[in-house]
């Protein structure tokens, strides 16, 4: 968020929905709206900059949204911005101050020429559609003007009169030619095309390449709609016959509604490409204040219009190695994805860097390389000595090569933890939470298990006097047949199937809901609301689970003191270890593992600290590469979890 973003107030929703609507309409907004922008936003006037030199008006963002976008512009005395379109987006503008010229252009032959001109007094307003090109002057005085523009523009044409070039531009660009030999559309062929669309008969709507890119998930999003703008313009050269859509995407619902649109106009997707960040389940959305990613049931229940003969592309961290194999067999196309980390550059075949500012780079391209994170300081440096792009991998629709749930090791893995408490970290941890839980309530707990294997944690739980009422559920029904048959003298135990993120108890019927070393295979955003409903006003979510993370300087005391536990357990508890190494070293626990891999630490980190913030992720000990984390959300509220809104 820019100084001046924080500066502007907020915007109420209803207006915000108010502004995006009129925005849309393409005519002059009601008057009602406007003044209520206006009452909302007093301080135009302080609030826009001084043009930077050499540009006609200064630009900046007051609210960005991919429904609405809003912009105060102050322009320079007597300056005139070139003509353009706004890309796709409809809007408004009201003249704040000073007396503006605006020029509406059309095509005559392969002249772009001035078709009408309007004075633009204070107090005007006027509305445009997507079609409009238009360019705008101030008067000797200079003036102020407000732009609301719905959907928010991701990209722009501007018309380069001396050159007689269509520049599309994205990224940090207002309506003016860049600096630099930027590579445009003649003007001939560009009113070619225009005559040619407009003449063109109807027919049934050509299969669309649909390019998307997220907007506000981590740092690099900038680059990512440069990225994303790149890959759009080259897929538009290289398939002439097919039409080429940009989309920029907030959340996991502006993906559906693309998806939605598409099937309503009739249109088939022949390629996907989605261009941003990911976790090992596929495209992360909004922030890391509150991301958000379509979990496994998602993916399956959604429907995308693929073409006969379509192929999906990933191009984001890690996506080969679960997301893009499990993508291909469920929508059954071919889907490509990254293996390693990604970065941007200004080359698509080796690394090249993109300088401070990447994004105001005319073209990027989202790449995977060797580089810190995959190979360290020695991958760094080869990073930026120009390390070759590496290919992206193509992952063809197969069923699963074996079972993916733990019915084939559910025997193994009953053996192995018949007793919980060889978890010795965690079970400490679950024993502190149990005591303050026990302490504030006055009773024995009330707790649903999501995730509960053979049911050995609820069965100690119960043992010690901890419970009035346990309810484990798992997807494994060999997990579950195991749990049943342990617990047949537990009366105050239950044991199902869980059958997607359904959670079968009564609302506000458990004191807390637990994942005990499951949480990574769980539905995270479908299965939230369902945690809020089966809970007490009151109630908590623990989570305790082994996530990726490789060790830091900071984290050396714990890494001894975990080594150190480690190498005595064989020697504690010989039983234990020897039935472990039998469970972990089978080929269906690796093939299981395969399907099923362990997120990153900041996946649980952002996602459980953003839902529940009363809670802190902990850590109980670590590996070299791996760790064991704990969660306990604190007290929560009825309700559904809060959305998040921009900026």
């Amino acid at each position: 968020m820019s100084d001046l973003e924080g500066r502007a107030p907020a915007l109420p929703d209803d207006l915000l929905a108010s502004l995006a609507a009129s925005a849309r309409s393409t005519d002059q907004p009601p008057a009602e709206v406007v003044a209520a922008l206006r009452a909302t936003l007093p301080d135009l006037e302080a609030l826009a900059a001084e043009p930077p030199e050499g540009h006609p008006y200064s630009r900046q963002i007051l609210h960005s949204h991919p429904d609405v976008e809003i912009m105060v512009a102050r322009w320079g005395h007597g300056a005139v911005c070139a003509p353009h379109d706004h890309g796709g987006s409809s809007g408004f503008v009201t003249v704040i101050s000073g007396d503006l010229e605006e020029y509406r252009h059309a095509w005559d032959g392969a002249d772009l020429v001035v078709t009408e001109q309007i004075e633009r007094r204070p107090g005007d307003v006027y509305g445009f559609g997507p079609e409009v090109v238009h360019s705008m002057g101030a008067g000797p005085a200079g003036g102020v003007t407000l732009h609301v523009y719905a959907p928010g523009p991701t990209r722009m044409s501007v018309y380069d009169l001396d050159r007689r070039l269509v520049l599309d531009l994205v990224g940090d660009f207002g309506a003016w030619v860049p600096e630099g030999d930027l590579p445009g559309v003649p003007f001939a062929e560009a009113a070619a095309m225009e005559a040619s669309a407009a003449t063109a008969p109807m027919a049934t709507p050509p299969d669309v390449i649909w390019v998307g890119h997220t907007l506000h998930y981590r740092g690099g999003s900038a680059e990512f709609a440069i990225a994303a703008e790149t890959m759009r313009r080259e897929l538009a050269a290289a398939n002439p016959d097919l039409e080429v859509q940009l989309a920029a995407l907030d959340g996991k619902d502006d993906f559906t509604a693309e998806m939605d649109r598409l099937a309503a106009e009739g249109r088939q997707i022949r390629e996907l490409h989605f261009v941003g960040h990911a976790g090992m389940y596929g495209p992360m959305f909004k922030s890391t204040e509150w991301p958000e990613q379509f979990s496994p049931h998602e993916w399956r229940t959604m429907s995308i219009p693929f073409a006969p003969g379509a192929s999906a592309w990933f191009h984001c961290c890690r996506t080969a190695r679960w997301f893009a194999p499990f993508f291909a067999r469920t929508f059954d196309v071919p889907t490509w994805g990254n293996q390693n980390y990604t970065t941007v550059s200004t080359s698509p075949d080796r690394f090249a860097w993109a300088g401070r500012h990447p994004e105001r780079q005319p073209s990027l391209y989202l790449v995977a390389t060797v580089g810190k994170k995959t190979h360290g300081i020695a991958g760094s440096l080869r990073k930026y000595a120009g390390a070759p792009v590496e290919p992206l991998i193509e992952c063809r629709p197969a069923p699963p090569d074996g079972i993916t749930s733990y019915d084939k090791v559910a025997e193994l893995y009953d053996r192995a933890y018949v007793d919980i408490t060889v978890r010795e970290a965690e079970w400490a941890w679950m024993e502190a939470h149990l005591a303050t839980a026990r302490s504030v309530l006055g009773r024995p707990l009330r707790i649903l298990e999501i995730g509960c294997g053979n049911g050995a944690l609820l069965r100690e739980l119960d043992d010690r006097g901890e419970l009035e009422s346990g309810i484990g559920l798992d997807d494994s029904i060999g997990m579950v047949d195991a749990a049943r048959a342990r617990s047949a003298d537990h009366p105050r135990l239950r044991f199902d199937r869980i059958d997607g993120p359904v959670v079968d108890a009564p609302d506000a019927s458990v004191d807390v809901v637990l994942s005990f070393l499951s949480f990574r295979y769980l539905d995270w955003d479908p299965i939230m609301d369902e945690v809020r409903r089966v809970l007490v006003p009151g109630g908590r979510l623990w989570v305790v689970d082994m996530v990726e993370k490789p060790v830091q300087v900071r984290d050396l005391p714990l890494l001894v003191q975990s080594t150190v536990h480690h190498l005595q357990m064989p020697k504690k508890r010989p039983e234990f270890a020897r039935d472990l190494a039998a469970l972990t070293s089978h080929p269906d626990w690796k093939t299981m593992l395969r399907h099923n891999p362990i997120r990153a630490e900041h996946e649980y980190r952002w996602f459980l600290e953003s839902r529940f913030p009363a809670g802190r992720l902990e850590v109980l000990n670590t590996t070299r590469t791996q760790r064991v984390v704990a969660f306990d959300s604190g007290p929560i509220a009825p309700g559904t979890n809060r959305p998040l809104s921009f900026p």
